[in-house]
């Protein structure tokens, strides 16, 4: 099916849960009069305890329903959504954190990277799978994000790249922490997955001149959590679109 973006819909967001209102609200600094739909998808998190082919089903089902409401853009907050269950729909801009992997490399100009991500949120043959499809010679070294401290996941990190030039966040479990990391990581370039992701669906809202409002309107993120079981998908919307509003599963 092909979908037609109208400069008035709102942009959407598809997480599994925190990570959603995070990512509007880094789109709404970005475009501060737009309009954010976040749908978080609790009621089926973590996707990792599902099966790959029903994760798919769900983050496409997701995303189209925002498409029926009228999104012109959508952005991929979680890991399995913009690794492994990544919907395509002809005429619509989808960006997911796979722009965090372009920044870095990009940034560290054939100097080592290393990309912080958890197993439970993008398994690893995805995502060494996507990092040989883009890496153009440069060397990435993948490292779990553990319970350790900030500065012990540093301590690792420098162990097994000692030369690294750019850290990337690339998983929500990673880039939770990523004004903490940027605090201590010295010399060391920091990407943030989700602001990468965020910052290149603005560029594509604004190359295709989808912006929607012009005058001294505000934008508004409307947020909203999905509940019950594994058959359909209903919705409830939170009472603030704020990180706090959402149970953080990571």
């Amino acid at each position: 099916m092909t979908w037609s973006a109208d400069p008035a819909g709102a942009i959407g967001v598809v997480a599994e849960g925190w990570e959603g209102v995070r990512g509007a609200e880094l789109l709404r600094a970005r475009l501060p009069k737009e309009d954010v739909l976040v749908v978080a998808d609790q009621a089926f998190a973590p996707y990792a305890k599902r099966r790959p082919d029903q994760v798919t089903q769900r983050v496409h089902d997701l995303a189209s329903g925002l498409l029926d409401e009228g999104a012109k853009a959508l952005l991929l907050a979680a890991g399995f959504g913009s690794f492994e269950a990544r919907p395509a729909f002809e005429g619509i801009s989808v960006r997911g954190l796979e722009c965090g992997l372009r920044v870095a490399l990009e940034e560290a100009k054939g100097r080592p990277v290393v990309a912080i991500f958890s197993s439970s949120e993008v398994k690893t043959m995805v995502l060494a799978k996507a990092i040989r499809a883009l890496r153009g010679g440069g060397s990435v070294t993948l490292i779990e994000r553990r319970a350790d401290p900030v500065q012990d996941l540093l301590t690792r990190v420098r162990a097994s790249a000692p030369e690294v030039a750019v850290l990337l966040l690339l998983t929500p479990s990673a880039y939770a922490d990523a004004d903490e990391i940027r605090a201590v990581a010295g010399e060391v370039t920091v990407i943030d997955a989700l602001e990468a992701a965020a910052d290149f669906l603005v560029h594509d809202i604004r190359r295709h001149r989808l912006l929607a409002h012009h005058g001294e309107r505000t934008g508004r993120i409307t947020a909203f959590a999905t509940r019950g079981g594994t058959t359909g998908i209903t919705r409830e919307p939170l009472s603030t679109a704020s990180s706090a509003a959402l149970q953080r599963r990571i």
